[in-house]
């Protein structure tokens, strides 16, 4: 069999010199330090922040529509649509389809009368 007790005293000793060099605290003033440096940035206002978030998004939702476009062209290419109905994959809609009951949210199937 092989003998792990040395490995483990090592991992023991390396550990102890590891915590022993870790800071335990931050100096002193060093959340005042921090709060000057985000004051001189300016970098906490909404509409920076909204830009930020923006420019990291945007291009990942524009992908992520162009590829759900291109599903839903190619599985009704072989149709009557026309390629921009195709690719929103809308539902057709006529005047009775609108006026249905079930096609209302939270609508009964129950026909409703006209008074």
């Amino acid at each position: 069999m092989i003998d792990h007790d040395d490995r483990a005293s090592s991992d023991d000793a390396l550990e102890s010199l590891i915590r022993g060099a870790a800071p335990t605290s931050f100096s002193p003033g060093f959340s005042n330090r921090v709060d000057a440096r985000i004051r001189a940035d300016g970098s906490l206002s909404l509409s920076d922040a909204l830009e930020r978030q923006v420019r990291r998004v945007l291009p990942l939702v524009a992908a992520a529509s162009l590829v759900l476009a291109a599903y839903n062209w190619w599985n009704a290419r072989g149709s009557s649509t026309s390629a921009l109905d195709a690719a929103l994959n809308l539902p057709r809609v006529t005047l009775s389809a609108a006026y249905e009951p079930s096609s209302l949210y939270g609508g009964a199937n129950s026909s409703v009368g006209t008074p």
